[in-house]
């Protein structure tokens, strides 16, 4: 490594490990990620679950009220923090913590001139920020290990042209495709999730989450994904839960010098309060590691891969279709004929048309009379009965009345196997490689 880039990469971690004796920056600091942090863990309280919502409205009121009357932004805020993470309202939140940080560093260096020894107020903030990045790694670690965030691909992603899918949708079906992957990297987020929430372990935790944070903002960054303020607010705790020990691993890696132990504070010396800290930090620790879990395995039987699957699950090819007692030939231009029709969720089902745009309805399924309700999703009137008729272990045929039109409709059933990408397989032997 160059001199100039090892000093000044040395300047920076002293820097960043020895915040706490600059009185401004840990009061900065310290009052930007409290502000980000805030309702945790207050909201997981039993009967304390309001607090969250009630921060949720004080910020949706007060934040479109600044960014219209502050910052003068041409459109008003009317979108909040929704499966985007990114979005205007998320930004100006932001900006308003900077702002609002800077307020009460300033306020309080002024006020308060006797130079206080801040280790235990240093102490605390750690803390606050390692449960909630170990929470919060639980939760997508879980999520992972137990192959929920990314699903296997649907029968809709394996129909679409890679061309036409967005960056995030490339993302997510790569990422799906192998389970394998998911659960591995579902270990890491967990392994650093767990070591950063017990003391001795924190700065390994941290490290380690430096790493894994530092590869999901890439995904986030250059895959356009709406999460990118999140994970780098993750990404930033980590480093500031590591950099204390950061100055100590770069002596033994890179100048080779010894290191020697210290001494760490202790904020509990009462024995008493020493055992009670411990049965609440245990409590905590169970639930910051369960809880996540036990929603994941939850969420996994009702949406992810061990959901429920419709009797007809399946994806159907039209080979035959005829509308009113006449053959269709399909064209691009064609709104009557079907290409495909895709069973994969209960309750739904899902058309696709020659140009292969789609429509869906709810489903009901009865198969003692074999015959499917479809209903319109937004109009209840419309609904729609089909006669289904499997004429061999392959082929499906369905018969019925859809909008104005008398269907009869001849299908070929296929799996997730009909397509290379399910059927490839993994091969340790390769004589050449199959990219295609």
């Amino acid at each position: 490594m160059p001199k100039n880039i090892y000093f000044s990469f040395q300047l920076f971690i002293n820097q960043s490990s020895m915040f706490i004796k600059n009185r401004f920056l840990f009061r900065f600091i310290g009052s930007f990620f409290t502000l980000l942090i805030l309702p945790f863990p207050l909201s997981y309280i039993p009967f304390l679950g309001f607090i969250n919502t009630w921060f949720s409205n004080f910020y949706q009121t007060i934040i479109p009220w600044f960014a219209k009357n502050v910052l003068h932004l041409e459109k008003e805020i009317t979108v909040f923090t929704n499966g985007s993470g990114d979005t205007t309202y998320d930004y100006v939140l932001i900006l308003f913590f900077v702002i609002l940080s800077l307020i009460i560093a300033t306020v309080w260096t002024l006020l308060d001139k006797k130079k206080p020894d801040l280790t235990k107020l240093s102490y605390w903030f750690v803390v606050l920020l390692r449960y909630f990045l170990g929470y919060n790694m639980m939760s997508y670690g879980w999520s992972k290990v137990i192959p929920m965030q990314f699903s296997e691909p649907s029968f809709y992603r394996l129909l679409e042209p890679v061309g036409d899918m967005s960056p995030m949708g490339l993302v997510w079906t790569f990422i799906g495709f192998s389970a394998g992957y998911t659960i591995f990297s579902g270990i890491a987020e967990v392994i650093g999730g767990i070591l950063v929430l017990y003391r001795r372990t924190q700065y390994l935790g941290g490290l380690i989450l430096i790493a894994v944070m530092g590869n999901v903002m890439a995904f986030n960054y250059f895959y356009d994904v709406p999460v990118k303020l999140f994970s780098t607010e993750l990404w930033l705790m980590a480093i500031i839960i590591a950099s204390p020990k950061i100055k100590q691993l770069l002596n033994v890696l890179l100048d080779l010098k010894a290191t020697v132990p210290k001494i760490t504070f202790k904020p509990f010396q009462n024995s008493k309060r020493k055992k009670l800290a411990t049965i609440g930090k245990w409590v905590f620790l169970l639930f910051v590691i369960f809880y996540p879990l036990s929603e994941t395995i939850k969420s996994m039987s009702l949406y992810g891969r061990s959901a429920p699957k419709p009797p007809l699950y399946g994806l159907y090819e039209v080979t035959n279709f005829k509308a009113n007692g006449e053959e269709i030939v399909p064209t691009l231009k064609d709104t009557v004929a079907w290409r495909y029709i895709s069973m994969e969720w209960e309750g739904s089902v899902q058309f696709y048309r020659p140009d292969m745009t789609r429509f869906g309805y709810s489903s009901v399924i009865d198969t003692t009379t074999q015959k499917l309700t479809w209903t319109n999703f937004s109009d209840s009137t419309k609904v729609y009965t089909m006669k289904y008729t499997r004429t061999t272990d392959s082929t499906m045929r369905f018969q019925g009345i859809h909008k104005n039109d008398t269907i009869d409709c001849e299908t070929k059933i296929l799996t997730k196997k009909d397509f290379p990408l399910m059927n490839r397989g993994y091969h340790w032997i390769q004589e050449y490689p199959y990219n295609r």
